[in-house]
């Protein structure tokens, strides 16, 4: 294999590329990338074993077509280059990586690859949804913080997907706090499909979107992969093979009161109240009464902290506490000007909308004294 390219042309792929390579492994191949010259294209892909990338990349010249893989080392390497600078990748029979850049020449040991471990898709494709780049970042952006973290319920280390006819439900959840995305798309699926995406593919699919491109992507699913085809690239990842709890019974449906807040007045507040908070907890306390939400933090070590915010109201005074991190990470998704908080009770969850977000709903567990 030998191609010529510039620095900025290929370095771009290989950024994207860089976030599917396995951290950690024992095994050398899953910290290269896969290089395949042929036709007028580079062809990179990269892997954990859970989830794979293909970036379709074009480059000034093959020179010769072929393959091999090369350590993901590569990367630093062409970001010290000067911007424009003119490339020159070559491998031998032996795997043996050659790279010039003007003056400059370096050598390193590819492996072959024919070894290099695919993540295979399914035999048989079982349906197809065509949604635009704009709205599935919108859907992703707004859920996946809420998500477990950890695998240690692996279910919730997740976003749940499930589309029906041209409607799709996202919802991500850690048992704590859920958040339910709804939508439609203009190509609807046969019958009924759920699948449990991991975090880690939500994050890397999130981070391609383009927020402002209203072109389709297309999602194929299979028994247990699913794979997002963009113009240059293709991702394939495994799902969870587990089952999601019923979100449905989890999201209250009547309210007792209702507080309209100026989003970034609610956000500088607990950001202040805080402060205060300890590292372990947390926790603030919301008291709602006469138009008027009062926050209070307060620790036996660190102090307390009292805030004050003009809201609408409806309904009778409460006190209810919440861990802070949870209040934030939804106002941090969320860009409208209010924010809309709906009570049932002390004890039961309370519902957050974000004005002019219909479609999305944040549900929070109180923090019961």
């Amino acid at each position: 294999m030998k191609i010529k390219t510039n620095k900025e042309e290929i370095l771009n792929s290989l950024q994207v590329a860089q976030y599917f390579i396995a951290s950690g492994s024992t095994l050398p191949l899953l910290s290269n990338i896969l290089f395949e010259a042929d036709g007028d294209f580079l062809n990179l892909t990269a892997t954990d074993m859970d989830i794979s990338a293909k970036i379709k990349c074009k480059v000034e010249n093959i020179k010769e077509e072929g393959k091999t893989t090369i350590p993901r080392k590569i990367i630093a390497l062409i970001k010290e280059f000067e911007d424009g600078a003119d490339i020159t990748i070559e491998s031998d029979k032996n795997d043996n990586i050659n790279l010039k850049c003007k003056k400059s020449n370096y050598k390193m040991p590819g492996l072959p690859a024919e070894d290099f471990p695919a993540l295979q898709l399914d035999d048989k494709k079982l349906e197809s949804v065509k949604i635009s780049q704009s709205l599935l970042k919108e859907i992703l952006d707004n859920i996946q913080y809420a998500a477990l973290k950890d695998t240690s319920k692996r279910n919730l280390n997740g976003v749940f997907m499930k589309f029906e006819g041209n409607k799709i439900e996202a919802v991500a959840t850690d048992a704590h706090r859920l958040a339910y995305y709804k939508a439609e798309t203009k190509s609807p699926v046969k019958g009924k499909l759920d699948y449990i995406v991991p975090l880690k593919t939500i994050n890397e699919v999130s981070r391609v979107l383009n927020p402002g491109d209203e072109n389709e992507i297309t999602l194929n699913f299979y028994e247990k992969v699913i794979e997002f085809i963009f113009p240059n690239m293709e991702i394939v990842s495994r799902v969870i093979d587990e089952n999601y709890p019923n979100y449905s019974q989890v999201i209250p449906k009547d309210f007792n009161m209702k507080a309209l807040i100026k989003k970034e007045e609610l956000a500088a507040s607990i950001r202040r109240a805080a402060v205060i908070s300890s590292d372990k907890s947390k926790i603030v306390l919301f008291k709602f009464e006469n138009n008027k939400l009062f926050i209070n933090v307060s620790t036996a070590d660190e102090g307390e902290a009292f805030e004050e915010i003009d809201i609408t109201y409806e309904g009778e005074p409460i006190e209810v506490s919440y861990n802070a991190v949870y209040i934030m990470d939804f106002l941090k998704a969320n860009e409208s000007e209010n924010i809309e908080i709906k009570l049932i009770s002390s004890m039961n969850p309370g519902v957050m909308k974000a004005e002019g977000k219909e479609n999305l709903t944040y549900v929070i567990m109180p923090i019961r004294k």
